[in-house]
């Protein structure tokens, strides 16, 4: 795997856009302002100070993926169904409508260009969806995340999830 980050949008800069990729991308901005404006209302995020809501919204926008993949893990699951775990999880779920498909499949495609998942279409009802599984790259993907945080001397970010996040050992 290479050390490409995961951005949001992997052709920007690029000057030979399709019509269709103008489209998405006018989509995908107004969605984001959407879930921004419906969080920034959400009584907890109001008390925030603007720098205090920008690191939240940091940590929400960049651990997606690895949320993602890390969800896949556990058991292999079809996209909507990803989305549904994340909006349940979202302490904004009653104030916010489900991530858009225009947010969370380009992180799952992502995801599978570079092997960490396999999609496959199955029959589901009237319609095919694409079911994804985590792959041997994405298991060893997980395991040195893990290991990068498990390894440290001084295990800051352990610490930093059990008193800020509240995440027990």
């Amino acid at each position: 795997m290479g050390d490409e980050s995961f951005q949001d949008n992997p052709t920007e800069g690029s000057s030979a856009r399709e019509p269709a990729e103008e489209v998405k991308k006018i989509a995908l901005k107004k969605s984001r302002g959407y879930y921004r404006n419906a969080i920034e209302n959400h009584e907890v995020f109001k008390n925030l100070n603007q720098f205090e809501r920008k690191l939240v919204r940091g940590i929400m926008r960049g651990s997606g993926p690895i949320i993602m993949l890390w969800l896949i893990s556990k058991k292999g699951q079809h996209g909507y169904e990803i989305m549904t775990q994340l909006h349940e999880s979202s302490p904004f779920s009653d104030k916010v409508k489900m991530p858009s498909a225009s947010i969370i499949y380009p992180k799952l495609h992502q995801l599978e260009k570079k092997g960490l998942i396999k999609g496959t279409w199955e029959n589901h009802g009237k319609r095919k969806v694409k079911y994804y599984e985590i792959t041997p790259e994405g298991i060893e993907t997980l395991g040195k995340i893990r290991n990068f945080f498990k390894t440290r001397k001084n295990n800051l970010y352990e610490d930093f999830l059990e008193d800020v996040m509240y995440i027990k050992k």
